[in-house]
């Protein structure tokens, strides 16, 4: 005679309705925050928020000439050479006229493995003035300090009881080294070098991801992060995510996880 087949009770096949029912609008739910997410830009995260004046604007474009320099710094300079693979390429110039001292750092080097030692060198947050900091960004910060510091005390010093600002100029990797250098010399440089904190400036533009939130916002009067519409790091960070829930529904495939525990 046939085996007679068991069904479950009532009460677990209304269970697992539900969950099913759960899990469907879970997934439609970060489908549509996905999409959602993508069809935005920059100008429409910053649709809300006031217009920069033009007094405040102003540094930007010198600023953004510095990172540009960075990349170039005269003749005899390779860019593809850095002093150590602590640090990315970075130039030190003094501004007489406006009575600025610029340490500019550029960019990531797609064909140099020692800016991708750098940026993988997360190692977990490392502890910093109260809060977290990414390490391999914050002890390139301190290599280039330790490094220019007595080119930048002399030409500090060249500028006379009129005074002068120091300026910390960066772009996308560059950029997370300028940042953190700024809030290290705010920190502990400004004895040395005779400045107080309204002497130091940062621009850092498209900066990564480099400072705890608290840290940001002690220091938002010091660094200033400039962003032009959308950022391709944060349609890396979409397009993980999407990868990740793709991961999450083939757990039978150890490939996937294996791509996802190299970017965590």
């Amino acid at each position: 005679m046939p085996a007679s087949r068991s069904h479950p009770p009532r009460h677990a096949r209304g269970a697992m309705a539900l969950s099913c029912a759960a899990e469907c609008a879970l997934s439609l739910a970060c489908a549509r925050w996905a999409l959602h997410r993508l069809s935005l830009s920059g100008a429409d995260d910053s649709a809300s928020w006031s217009a920069a004046s033009t007094s405040s604007f102003a540094p930007v474009p010198r600023a953004c000439r510095a990172a540009l320099a960075a990349y170039d710094a005269g003749p005899g300079y390779d860019p593809e050479q850095a002093p150590s693979w602590l640090c990315p390429p970075y130039r030190l110039s003094h501004d007489r006229a406006r009575g600025e001292v610029v340490l500019a750092v550029r960019g990531l080097g797609l064909s140099r493995p020692e800016d991708y030692r750098v940026l993988l060198d997360a190692g977990g947050p490392e502890p910093f003035a109260g809060g977290h900091a990414h390490r391999g960004l914050l002890r390139a910060a301190v290599w280039l300090l330790d490094r220019e510091g007595p080119a930048l005390r002399r030409m500090v010093a060249e500028s006379g009881p009129a005074g002068c600002t120091l300026v910390f100029v960066g772009h996308s990797l560059g950029a997370g080294v300028a940042a953190l250098a700024a809030v290290v010399a705010v920190r502990c440089w400004l004895g040395r070098l005779g400045l107080r904190r309204d002497d130091v400036r940062c621009y850092a533009m498209a900066p990564p991801r480099c400072m705890s939130l608290g840290l940001a916002v002690e220091y938002a009067d010091v660094v200033h992060s400039v962003v032009l519409q959308a950022s391709l790091f944060l349609l890396c960070s979409c397009i993980l995510f999407l990868a990740l829930l793709h991961a999450l529904q083939q757990k039978s495939k150890p490939t996937s996880m294996h791509c996802l525990d190299f970017w965590n």
